[in-house]
């Protein structure tokens, strides 16, 4: 190529290079430069009016705002007080929520109210409550009496049947109820009433000592009667039921069932509910000790209270004199007596009174006084008494023989006179020979008599060396 026509070409480069460069500084500059107006306006269009939507702190209605605080405060002590009643009911019963029943009154006396209890006990594991363990004194059973359950008795029976029920002590029923006031959740109870027959009066001097500690101002009383015929036969559908039913009518969330129980006769068909309570290992040793002291001996039970053939008493005595002499003729020695009588065992003395709660000393009458004497004039014969400090056997009153008096200790202040019922019986499973006044003819039926039979009979057939005879009655 000519040397001209090169160097024409590179000044077409060149310039066309020079060219390339304004053109890109041209549009660089273009893009650069600041938006329009209208643009800047649209985006300013777009932001939140932040100034129109702010109020000041000092423009809220404070009413309102303190008013949303105090709700949220309670609502937050609700729920601490609630879970602090689930720890205490955690802590007394197992689980997050106690319900109990709670027998105010159980009427009859001790031989037929533990019966009750015992009924009662299983039908609230039925109904899924724990059953409060009832206080005792004269002989009779409920939360507001002197002494704790425990001084009749003891928890073998209790706790052999934990898998039918719970129980609670009331000491640590009133420990639950303290807890419970203190958290501001006073436990709720509603009363009720189970009777036979709303016109008897068996449970109008019952009074409710826990009206102070319990809150029964949302659930009004309730009563409930049903007969109670003793054969299973005569009765109207099955009374297991139907009690359960009356013990949750209205009554689910409630807290404590406050009992009110007058009862004649049992409804649960349970073998261990038919198994009595046993006692208090303080009574179980006394009755060791003086059947010891009394060994051989043969215990006779009559009770004489309410037997309307009274004209029978003096000749059913001298039917147990002559069956208390071929008793010694066949053991071939003296054999002692212990005499288990409602009874005055202090005779006819200042110091006398029946000795059953229900035996008032005015329906003593003459036939009462000569049986006993008729016994006493041809028998050895012994009997209890409760030492009272301050109250001495009046023994210068009493026969110069064959009436002897053993003193049995209290343990408790003041004395519960109603222990020597205990001890009696006691005394009576324990010795050789036993007999009892045919019912209805020498002596009224009593379920203490049967008790006494009932364990006898066990033993023997248990082959206890002890027990000769375990039963015999004596009559015309």
């Amino acid at each position: 190529m000519p040397l001209i026509a090169q160097r024409s070409l590179r000044r077409y480069i060149v310039l066309l290079f020079i060219v390339a460069i304004v053109l890109y500084y041209l549009v660089f500059s273009r893009h650069s430069t600041s938006p329009s107006p209208s643009a800047t306006d649209n985006l300013v269009s777009e932001r939140p009016n932040l100034a129109s939507e702010y109020v000041k702190p000092e423009q809220h209605d404070s009413g309102q705002l303190e008013t949303t605080l105090h709700v949220d405060r309670a609502l937050l002590q609700q729920r601490e007080r609630e879970a602090r009643r689930r720890q205490i009911d955690l802590k007394y019963c197992g689980r997050d929520r106690c319900q109990f029943v709670l027998p105010i009154a159980i009427t009859e006396q001790e031989s037929k109210a533990q019966e009750h209890f015992r009924h009662l006990a299983f039908l609230s594991g039925a109904l899924d409550r724990t059953i409060v363990l009832p206080n005792v004194h004269s002989s009779h059973l409920g939360a507001c009496r002197h002494f704790p359950f425990s001084f009749y008795y003891d928890n073998a029976w209790l706790d052999n049947n934990r898998r039918f029920f719970r129980y609670i002590t009331m000491d640590d029923f009133r420990d639950w109820i303290s807890e419970r006031r203190e958290i501001n959740t006073i436990p709720t109870s509603r009363e009720l009433t189970i009777d036979i027959n709303p016109n008897f009066k068996f449970l109008d001097n019952a009074n409710n000592c826990f009206k102070d500690l319990l809150d029964y101002s949302s659930y009004p009383p309730t009563h409930f009667t049903l007969e109670d015929p003793e054969m299973f036969s005569k009765r109207v559908g099955n009374y297991t039921e139907i009690l359960l039913e009356a013990f949750q009518q209205d009554q689910e969330d409630v807290d404590v069932i406050s009992l009110f129980y007058d009862r004649r006769f049992g409804y649960i068909e349970h073998p261990e509910v038919e198994i009595p309570l046993s006692y208090n290992n303080r009574w179980e040793q006394l009755a060791d000790q003086i059947a010891e002291q009394l060994h051989s001996f043969v215990a006779i039970h009559w009770r004489m209270e309410r037997l309307e053939a009274l004209d029978n008493l003096v000749p059913c005595a001298e039917s147990l004199v002559r069956k208390i002499h071929e008793i010694e003729s066949s053991h071939q020695q003296p054999i002692k007596v212990f005499l288990l009588t409602d009874y005055p065992h202090l005779l006819r003395t200042s110091k006398a009174t029946p000795e059953s709660m229900s035996f008032k000393l005015n329906e003593l009458q003459e036939q009462h006084h000569d049986a006993i004497q008729y016994l006493y004039q041809h028998v050895d014969v012994t009997v209890t008494t409760l030492q009272r400090k301050n109250q001495p056997v009046p023994y210068d009153e009493l026969p110069a023989k064959n009436w002897n008096v053993i003193t049995v200790p209290p343990y408790a202040k003041p004395a519960d006179p109603s222990v020597l019922g205990i001890v009696d019986k006691l005394v009576a499973m324990r010795a050789q020979y036993f007999l009892a006044g045919e019912p209805g003819v020498c002596a009224k039926s009593s379920s203490f008599t049967k008790r006494i039979m009932l364990e006898r009979e066990a033993a023997f057939n248990a082959g206890n060396p002890q027990i000769v005879v375990p039963v015999d009655t004596f009559s015309l």
